[in-house]
């Protein structure tokens, strides 16, 4: 899975947000505003990546027990599906 081609990444005042384009950009109605692991998730699923691929990224980087990037993997993808963000 990965981010649709409709959204962008962008930083806007010290907050990172996720930014629909095009025909999108009408569809969502704004702005999703990400905290800094939620960004780091975006950015890693800017390529074709499975939900267990994007724990093992992030477990690289950041100090915390596998069962914790996990469930907050698993909660922001379902977050993203179910605003039709992601491409499976």
């Amino acid at each position: 899975m990965k981010i649709k081609k409709d959204f962008v990444l962008r930083q806007v005042a010290g907050s990172w947000m996720a930014v629909p384009i095009g025909a999108m950009a009408g569809e969502m109605g704004g702005l999703i505003a990400l905290n800094g692991t939620a960004a780091d998730i975006w950015n890693i699923l800017q390529d074709d990546h499975t939900e267990d691929e994007v724990v093992d990224i992030l477990l690289m980087h950041y100090e915390a027990e596998r069962s914790q990037i996990q469930e907050n993997v698993h909660d922001f993808i379902t977050e993203l599906r179910q605003k039709g963000m992601l491409e499976e």
